[in-house]
């Protein structure tokens, strides 16, 4: 655990970074800043676990962004579940088809995004029955793009008709949370993508309108699922 997800050390990197003054100057900075506090607080002291019974289907993530040392654990049985409940409905909203470029050096890119995988990953719970590749957003300017699901087939799709680029699923910000570990990490990571979303669109959006994109204020569908709001 990093030091600024050690006790105290988590408030004092959340203080430093609400104090970022594209931050800080918006007009519902106390109403963002005391919903976010009082959430992280409740999520910090929340026992709950939602990882797997089996370890080998957990996926983990180590990322840095705004101070914060994260350690993201993905279920990824529960990804391969997910996406085939998905594929029987009407409307997709968690599995979004994306289409990854392919540089001459093997880099994979979205737009600015750079997207990594680890092709070593033995992600020894999947099977062949769901091939599938699935990566999501993580904090950042643009936001880099990391596989949670089928790493180990990402080389394979690079067919020689097909090697400028890849198709996969980019797993909807809003549910990402519905795969981690803990209360603590599916909170940290939305009040990151939270101070993200500030910090790139503040200039070109209007605070009030800008405000109906924060997922503290939606809220997430995940914080509430969940249980994560705290009560008045």
């Amino acid at each position: 655990m990093s030091d600024a997800l050690q006790p105290g050390g988590l408030f004092q990197t959340f203080d430093a970074l609400v104090r970022d003054p594209d931050i800080r100057e918006r007009a519902y900075y106390p109403d963002f800043r005391r919903g976010w506090d009082r959430v992280l607080r409740a999520a910090e002291e929340n026992p709950a676990s939602y990882l797997p019974e089996d370890p080998q289907a957990v996926y983990t993530v180590r990322h840095s962004w705004g101070g914060f040392d994260l350690e993201l654990h993905f279920d990824q049985l529960k990804i391969a579940d997910w996406y085939a409940r998905e594929i029987n409905r009407r409307s997709q909203a968690i599995f979004v088809p994306t289409r990854i470029k392919r540089s001459r050096t093997g880099a994979l890119t979205f737009h600015e995004s750079v997207c990594s995988y680890d092709p070593d990953a033995p992600e020894s719970a999947l099977t062949d029955n769901l091939k599938n590749i699935v990566a999501c957003a993580l904090p950042g300017f643009p936001p880099p793009l990391q596989v949670v699901y089928g790493n180990k087939w990402v080389d394979s799709k690079f067919t020689p008709l097909k090697r400028g680029s890849l198709s996969l699923f980019l797993l909807s910000t809003d549910y990402v949370p519905a795969f981690l570990g803990s209360p603590l990490e599916v909170c940290l990571y939305l009040f990151l993508m939270d101070c993200c979303i500030i910090k790139e669109n503040h200039v070109k959006v209007a605070d009030d309108e800008l405000r109906k994109y924060l997922h503290i204020f939606r809220p997430s569908p995940m914080l509430a699922i969940k249980h994560l709001l705290p009560s008045e």
